[in-house]
């Protein structure tokens, strides 16, 4: 089973990048709802409701730690302090530890990220069409 981590702005079609291709939200909805694997948001929380995935919400709810004391009980509100990005990478990793692999896909670059691999959204597009990673999608 993988873990994706998706961003929304720049990087799923629902909100495309000026220059570059970006996943489809079809996508998204389909590892999430067809698959074995874990989808999260882990950017822009409109794609929790727009892909019907999790995000950092849930994020916090399943997990102890400084994030959950901070913010817990609220955890459905908005704040303007949350964990960074690759932070949220790290908690997700933290929630699901028996990965077989973590991929996070953002038009920022989060390559930095120990046991995390990145792709731009981009990049990602092509590797699924050339069949670089197989994910059987739809069209």
């Amino acid at each position: 089973m993988t873990v994706f981590a998706f961003d929304r702005d720049h990087t799923v079609d629902v909100s495309p990048h000026p220059e570059h291709r970006t996943v489809p939200l079809s996508w998204v909805t389909h590892l999430a709802r067809e698959t074995d694997h874990e989808v999260w948001a882990h950017g822009n929380q409109r794609l929790v409701e727009e892909a019907s995935i999790p995000g950092i919400q849930e994020l916090i709810r399943r997990r102890d730690g400084e994030w959950y004391d901070r913010i817990g009980g609220r955890a459905d509100e908005y704040h303007e302090e949350w964990p960074s990005r690759r932070e949220r990478l790290r908690m997700i990793e933290d929630v699901v530890p028996d990965a077989d692999d973590y991929v996070a896909v953002d038009d920022a670059d989060l390559s930095d990220v120990s046991g995390w691999t990145h792709y731009f959204a981009w990049d990602f597009v092509d590797a699924v069409e050339a069949g670089r990673i197989d994910l059987d999608l739809p069209p």
